[in-house]
């Protein structure tokens, strides 16, 4: 017999299982952080793939935006934004003239504190910070080829140089993380966004995919159009440690982050399994954060599958939006429900959307202690004590010739089937 352990929050779970019957344990590679940060930006500034230097972008220009992240984002925008500056500062564009446009999308507004902890002290102190809202101070840019009105951020419009920070991870339905997503979501109104994020609905828009992504190609198609004309973005490792920083073109360069960020989190699978056992860490705070899980596995899921989830979401389940979106009956439900209630969180909406999508292929467990039996069954799934009870029955269910794939760290993890 096979034993391992499977990550439980702070603590690790041991299962067993026969040898023949385990496809494959997803590890993801041991990456170390670069040495020295600073030399690391330094370099990709100075080395800029598929574009100008900024003081050559900026020479000859009035002012400046620098757009970057949220606190929801690990991306070390205080060590990104002042070596950014002072390439402006290269260019002829004075710090008077360069604003910081926090990118929140929807998300809430972040507190003094928070925007002190997040750009650092010495920006504070250098340029004019703002956050972006959703529903004010917008600029109509035109229709998308999708027909998508973009409502942007008019700051963002009016500077003549544009520059955005972001990390590039592997992200639920845009494919990646970064890059374009600084504009939309980024800086777009409440409704460009709703109507980006519901192309969900066709099925084209998934973890790890780029092309022919309707969400990912949007994103672009904006950023092209309010003309952005450099990304700083960096790819960190699980602990949250720069290995690389890639600047340039919006589109070029971070193709080439994706590539790194793939080699990072990317793990081949040879084939889709008959049972999926998966633990959320370190997404495990809630179900919100351990959902990451199911989306990251959504379309390596074989129909008729178990998919044996182990996540112990010490803070229950989430936001009320997200918990009445869990509790819709099928994805259509969902999606009518997104449509019908735009003053809701269509995020939430939209995980809520791939969710059960899952369901509709896969029978899932769920072992844990931060949610009660009743609230999972309500959502579609099924509770459980135990992931090795469930995995045992399951193994009689499928017969001999059963296959299992393991992922530890499925919320963080980028499975890649063999034939892709």
């Amino acid at each position: 017999m096979k034993t391992f352990l499977l990550p439980y929050g702070k603590e690790k779970i041991p299962i067993t299982l026969p040898p023949k019957n385990l496809l494959k344990i997803c590890l993801l590679k041991d990456v170390a952080g670069v040495e020295d940060n600073n030399k690391a930006i330094r370099e990709a500034l100075e080395n800029p793939i598929g574009s100008h230097t900024i003081p050559k972008i900026a020479r000859g220009k009035d002012s400046a935006v620098v757009i970057c992240t949220d606190i929801t984002r690990p991306t070390p925008d205080k060590l990104l934004i002042p070596p950014i500056l002072d390439e402006l500062n290269k260019g002829g564009i004075s710090d008077n003239h360069i604003k910081v446009i926090i990118a929140r999308g929807q998300h809430r507004k972040m507190t003094e504190e928070e925007v002190k902890e997040k750009v650092g002290e010495e920006v504070l102190k250098r340029v004019k910070i703002s956050q972006h809202d959703p529903d004010n101070n917008l600029f109509y840019l035109g229709k998308s080829k999708r027909g998508n009105e973009l409502w942007v951020n008019k700051e963002v419009v009016q500077a003549e140089v544009k520059i955005s920070t972001g990390n590039i991870v592997p992200h639920r339905y845009a494919g990646y993380g970064g890059g374009a997503k600084s504009i939309l979501p980024g800086v777009s109104s409440r409704k460009t966004i709703g109507h980006n994020h519901l192309y969900v609905e066709t099925g084209e828009a998934a973890l790890g995919k780029t092309r022919g992504n309707p969400v990912r190609e949007e994103m672009e198609e904006a950023a092209k159009m309010i003309g952005l004309d450099m990304i700083v973005n960096t790819i960190m490792n699980v602990e949250n440690k720069i290995v690389k920083v890639i600047a340039g073109d919006p589109t070029l360069a971070y193709q080439a982050g994706v590539r790194v960020c793939n080699d990072i989190y990317g793990v081949e699978i040879p084939e889709k399994a008959d049972i999926i056992l998966a633990s959320s860490y370190p997404m495990d705070i809630s179900f919100h954060q351990a959902s990451k899980t199911l989306e990251a596995i959504g379309h390596i899921i074989k129909e008729k599958s178990t998919i044996i989830m182990l996540s112990p979401c010490y803070e229950g389940i989430g936001g009320k939006d997200f918990v009445d979106y869990l509790k819709e009956k099928t994805p259509e439900d969902i999606i009518k429900s997104i449509k019908a209630h735009p003053e809701k969180n269509v995020v939430s909406g939209v995980i809520s959307y791939l969710i059960a999508k899952c369901k509709e292929k896969a029978k899932i467990y769920l072992i844990s202690e931060g949610i009660q039996d009743e609230d999972i069954t309500e959502m579609g799934m099924l509770p459980a004590n135990s992931a090795q009870s469930v995995l045992d029955e399951a193994l009689k269910n499928y017969g001999d010739e059963a296959k299992v794939l393991v992922l530890p760290t499925a919320s963080i993890t980028l499975p890649l089937l063999k034939e892709e």
